[in-house]
């Protein structure tokens, strides 16, 4: 009995002991002043009339502005240090304003030329594209409607037909 005790013993011994070390990177934020931007604006489809290149006899020529919201929620208060962005691929006449790059799948032949799509303010003052700005403004209440205005104009004195399409981004910052 007592050698199978310590058979016992011994086997228990032999066993080898593993280990292995594992990294964790915890990443995240605590953010004194922010806001979520709505779940409905987080994709959004903008729609302008149909327009002819007669619309465009001049460089600087441009359509009716469409106004754009995209309404932010959950602000902590007093969100006084929000910068935002407008980016996007940049027409090559003017790297200030978003370049007509049409869309895969349109029903449209070929890709309008001679325009690009100008970003404005709530004022109205062009935005430049690829830029970062200030909000300037303290958001003091939970929810806050960021507006901004797009519109066709001409870079080009022949603008020619086809689809207008673009894809543009806006991203927010607090600082």
């Amino acid at each position: 009995m007592k050698n199978k005790f310590i058979l016992f013993i011994l086997c228990f011994f032999c066993f080898s002991a593993y280990s292995a070390d594992v990294t964790l990177n915890i990443n995240g934020a605590i953010l004194g002043q922010s806001c979520n931007i709505s779940s409905n604006d987080l994709i959004k489809n903008v729609n302008f009339q149909d327009l002819n290149p007669g619309d465009f006899n001049n460089i600087g020529d441009v359509s009716p502005e469409k106004s754009v919201s995209i309404h932010l929620e959950n602000c902590s208060g007093n969100v006084n240090n929000m910068m935002y962005q407008f980016s996007g691929e940049a027409d090559a006449n003017d790297t200030t304003l978003l370049k007509i790059i049409g869309k895969s799948g349109s029903s449209i032949d070929g890709v309008a030329t001679g325009l690009a799509i100008e970003i404005l303010n709530k004022n109205k003052d062009r935005i430049k594209l690829n830029s970062k700005k200030f909000l300037n403004e303290t958001i003091t209440t939970t929810s806050y409607d960021f507006t901004f205005y797009l519109r066709y104009i001409s870079t080009n004195q022949n603008v020619s037909s086809g689809d207008a399409s673009s894809l543009l981004y806006l991203d927010i910052y607090y600082e």
